[in-house]
């Protein structure tokens, strides 16, 4: 009885997730917001290929990203430029989130709140669908990391953006160094990935067509 129940609550969460997003076959990742989700890099991200291109094409990549830390420098007398330590953000999973965005930066003022709410997060993606709809593999090694800051809309309403206003999602292009794991012979290259950027209140026109 226990098992049968088990495999019910297996299967309806499977379910669930197919419904809510689109499962990739052969990825560890779901299909959200116009974009992936990949809570771990898996069994295919090309770890090794990638730190072999870097160990081969260190000119090659300082000339791209600028200083960063190869490993067998030494961590403790070494401060690159291109590091994201203080965000912890080497095991995928967002590390910074907050229900509401922070609006006293920039001289905005603190007695205003956003119409719509968003989740803040930080990440690493270890896959990202490009412009051209192609899958590939975000370079993020222990010693060369990139992070994306995004913000999710939480609710298609609110108290203060209802009635014939929607809270909108809005993107942002990103362009980072990625890796083919189908063709090593392009070795890492930039490209382009739309991520979750922030959230609008959206509003019908009141002028007829």
């Amino acid at each position: 009885m226990i098992a049968l129940q088990a495999t019910l609550a297996i299967f309806a969460l499977t379910l669930w997730l197919e419904v809510c997003a689109e499962i990739l076959r052969g990825y560890p990742c779901i299909r959200r917001k116009n974009q992936l989700y990949c809570p771990s890099p898996g069994n295919t991200y090309p770890k090794d290929r990638i730190e072999k291109f870097i160990d081969e094409n260190k000119a090659l990549v300082k000339r791209m990203v600028g200083e960063y830390s190869f490993g067998n420098e030494d961590d403790s007398n070494n401060t690159p430029s291109f590091k994201f330590d203080q965000f912890e953000t080497y095991d995928g999973h967002p590390v910074h989130s907050r229900n509401k965005r922070a609006r006293t930066a920039f001289g905005a003022s603190p007695n205003k709140v956003d119409a719509c709410e968003s989740a803040v997060e930080i990440v690493t993606p270890y896959w990202a669908s490009n412009s051209a709809g192609k899958i590939r593999a975000i370079v993020n090694t222990q010693h060369l990391q990139q992070a994306i800051q995004q913000e999710v809309c939480q609710a298609v309403q609110t108290k203060k953006c209802n009635g014939d206003c929607n809270c909108e999602q809005k993107y942002k292009w990103h362009r980072l160094l990625a890796y083919d794991p189908d063709d090593d012979c392009k070795g890492i290259f930039m490209d382009w990935f739309l991520f979750p950027s922030c959230c609008v209140c959206r509003c019908l026109s009141p002028i007829k067509q």
